[in-house]
């Protein structure tokens, strides 16, 4: 799969994000071994994505709005949608995922780097008191990605507890 300039520069960039991670996470298993490797590619995406958390918790205090709010972190989201086509009937399904589509171009390896990458996910919504029951994801072998949320026990929407 290539990636054309007359693409959304969106889309464009998420692909060109997704072709740059597999290239730095296979070279990581390459060099450190598949269990090295595979640890550090988890490490390195916890800590991003906690700094993703931290800079968007940020902004929402900015803002005035409730960093611990599960309403905030739509607020704040720092990743754009456009790009990620969602079912016509339901939109917690995404049914086209530019990123998933630069991994199932590198086959099986491919795909397996880009599910460790969508665990990014969890942290990311748990982060503003939301839990991701994700009972299908694309780089699993499903046809969509299902993006069910839900509170976490004992957090209110207010994001008091």
């Amino acid at each position: 799969m290539s990636i054309k300039s007359s693409e959304d520069p969106v889309i464009r960039f998420a692909k060109l994000s997704a072709e740059l991670y597999y290239f730095l996470a296979d070279a990581l298993i390459e060099n450190l071994g598949e269990e090295k490797g595979t640890a550090a590619i988890q490490e390195s995406l916890r800590n991003f994505a906690e700094k993703r958390v931290a800079d968007m918790k940020k902004e929402a205090k900015e803002r005035g709005l409730p960093p611990d709010a599960p309403d905030t972190y739509l607020k704040v989201r720092d990743m754009p949608s456009n790009g990620w086509e969602h079912d016509s009937e339901n939109p917690l399904l995404i049914t086209q995922c530019p990123m998933f589509d630069i991994w199932k171009s590198f086959g099986e390896k491919g795909i397996a780097m880009g599910a460790l990458y969508c665990e990014i996910d969890h942290i990311l919504f748990n982060g503003f008191g939301l839990v991701l029951n994700r009972s299908q994801c694309k780089t699993n072998g499903d046809q969509v990605c299902d993006f069910r949320v839900q509170l976490k026990e004992g957090q209110r929407a207010d994001g008091e507890r």
